[in-house]
């Protein structure tokens, strides 16, 4: 892994504690020994100085917010970069002692001596179409909170009940004729109107790219032959799973996403709780949505859901759907072929 070097006393390693404005660097050799621990500012001037340097360098960065820029430059210079996992990380090297120079020896030491636990790196594209995704989910989340905002300003005289559908086409309506007796009020129910209109043509804009989006992606195309996934749903499995081949079997796929019970093994005694909800909150967050609409429209997913819900209650039922989604996606893609309703179960009419 290292390259061969006659005395220990070769900066091989690198640990890096990653932040907005600068970085700790700890060098060691292929024993994990400390050679050099330094603070190098975040700019790509000083960046560049100093790692250029250190030729051949093996490194190793924390999974964190705004890193890309900073993995990107290191590989620039011709150095191999190692995306570590940081909760990971946090559970094998836990100490009542915490600093960033504590935390890059930390880094280096298991990257040394080959114990780093690491995560997927994402290519640039898949990045792009995350943020794109991420972005469009934001805006409906926005939206909805200025629905809520709406609906306050009316109950506070008594006018929330005017219309039960109050953002369709005849609540729209009468919202424009409400009249508040607060002049106040009245200002903020007009500002909250342009402002929820203006988010909602973001939204169109965003559905329309992200339909092109689908229509161009094969694979895509056959997620979206699976019930309940739509042209959003396709797209955002595919970015944040990224490349399908890093998966050997649909187990780890489900326990990539966090949807896996969580497991609880002693001796003889064994228990099994709540979804681990570790990986991509947005993942689970579309699969689980997709199950919803996946009930209503296959009889086979349906009955599954019928059957578990009562056993254990809509809510484990509908994450068993979404967990049931997931593996029959990565089916899909592993194998390059559209939806077999008959791989999903027995076709039960009564369900």
């Amino acid at each position: 892994m290292a390259r061969s070097t006659t005395s220990t006393c070769v900066e091989t390693y690198a640990g890096i504690d990653y932040h907005k404005k600068f970085s700790v660097v700890t060098l060691g050799d292929s024993d994990g020994q400390v050679l050099k621990t330094e603070r190098v500012p975040n700019d790509r001037q000083s960046v560049t100085q100093f790692f250029r340097q250190f030729p051949g360098l093996i490194c190793t960065v924390e999974s964190c917010r705004g890193y890309e820029w900073f993995v990107e430059l290191l590989q620039s210079l011709g150095l191999t970069v190692h995306l570590c996992h940081a909760y990971a990380v946090k559970l094998i090297a836990q100490s009542r002692c915490k600093t960033d120079k504590i935390d890059s020896k930390i880094l280096m030491q298991l990257l040394a001596k080959g114990f780093l636990p690491t995560c997927y790196q994402p290519t640039p594209e898949e990045r792009a179409l995350r943020e794109r995704l991420r972005w469009r989910m934001q805006l409906v989340r926005q939206a909805t909170r200025i629905k809520i905002r709406i609906h306050c300003l009316l109950d506070k005289e008594n006018q929330g009940v005017i219309e039960t559908q109050l953002f369709r086409a005849r609540g729209r309506k009468l919202l424009s004729q409400v009249v508040l007796a607060s002049p106040t009020r009245q200002q903020l129910l007009s500002e909250h109107m342009q402002l929820l209109e203006y988010l909602e043509q973001m939204v169109k804009r965003a559905d329309t790219e992200i339909q092109e989006l689908a229509k161009q992606s094969g694979q895509a195309k056959l997620l979206m032959t699976i019930p309940g996934i739509g042209p959003l749903s396709a797209l955002m499995i595919l970015a944040e799973l990224g490349d399908i081949k890093r998966f050997k079997r649909s187990a780890q796929v489900v326990s990539f996403a966090g949807l896996a019970p969580s497991v609880y093994s002693s001796a003889e005694v064994r228990h099994t709780g709540a979804i681990t909800k570790q990986g991509s909150i947005w993942l689970r967050w579309i699969l689980i949505q997709d199950a919803w609409q996946a009930i209503r429209c296959s009889v086979p997913l349906r009955y599954h859901f019928v059957s578990v819900s009562r056993r254990c209650g809509r809510h484990a039922a509908v994450i068993s759907v979404a967990r049931k989604l997931l593996e029959i996606a990565y089916r899909v893609l592993r194998d390059g072929k559209a939806f077999d309703p008959n791989l999903v179960g027995p076709n039960k009419q009564s369900a």
